[in-house]
């Protein structure tokens, strides 16, 4: 993954290195400055030892909601499919809408002010249960997802595939991301409507 975004970063033959859990906000808690905002990696571009260029890695795999996952990890090692049953499952909206947006809603503006590359890495699978997003030319690219496919090998275990690249603008992830559509306000006065009918009403 290091190796992929800096590729497309700074170009083949770079000199660089992966600086983990760099925080990039500044906020102002009791008369003390602290730092928030912690990107998952900095890919940072080397001239002899001297940084002079950087890029943000953030990586995110899907999240699984219900009991232990151990029995639906060992049936995906042994057949290389993902078991879902209604105890446990894979969550993607939760990974992706209530965790992975907050995070880039936070971190992706700062990087777009910089001007400064920002790449998403994840699996294959998750990628494809996301929203649909416009693809974007590499040089308009704000925000950059390499999804990567696992190919089961004979011998055993897993490899990790060269990534399917896709270029996007961070208002598309933005709206693409977005919890759902909003309704019309007659739609939900008669909801509400309907609610209170059920309700025991009071007086202010």
């Amino acid at each position: 993954m290091f190796q992929d975004a800096a590729r497309i970063a700074f170009g083949a033959g770079a000199k660089c290195v992966a600086v983990p859990e760099v925080r990039v906000l500044e906020v102002m808690r009791h008369g003390e400055r602290r730092k928030i905002g912690k990107v998952d990696f900095l890919l940072t571009h080397l001239d002899g030892d001297q940084a002079v260029d950087f890029a943000a890695l953030e990586v995110q795999a899907v999240y699984i909601s219900g009991a232990t996952i151990r029995p639906s990890f060992d049936h995906y090692v042994r057949t290389g499919e993902l078991k879902e049953s209604g105890k446990r499952r894979p969550d993607f909206r939760s990974s992706a809408q209530k965790r992975l947006m907050p995070q880039l809603a936070l971190k992706v503006p700062i990087f777009r002010r910089w001007g400064k590359r920002f790449f998403v890495a994840t699996d294959s699978t998750f990628f494809s249960e996301l929203p649909s997003m416009r693809p974007q030319s590499s040089g308009n690219s704000e925000v950059t997802w390499l999804s990567y496919e696992f190919e089961r090998q004979r011998e055993g275990g897993y490899r990790m595939q060269p990534p399917t690249v896709i270029h996007t603008l961070w208002d598309d992830v933005e709206t693409a991301l977005r919890e759902g559509k909003a309704p019309e306000k007659s739609e939900l006065l008669a909801q509400l409507t309907e609610s209170a009918s059920r309700l025991q009403s009071f007086t202010t």
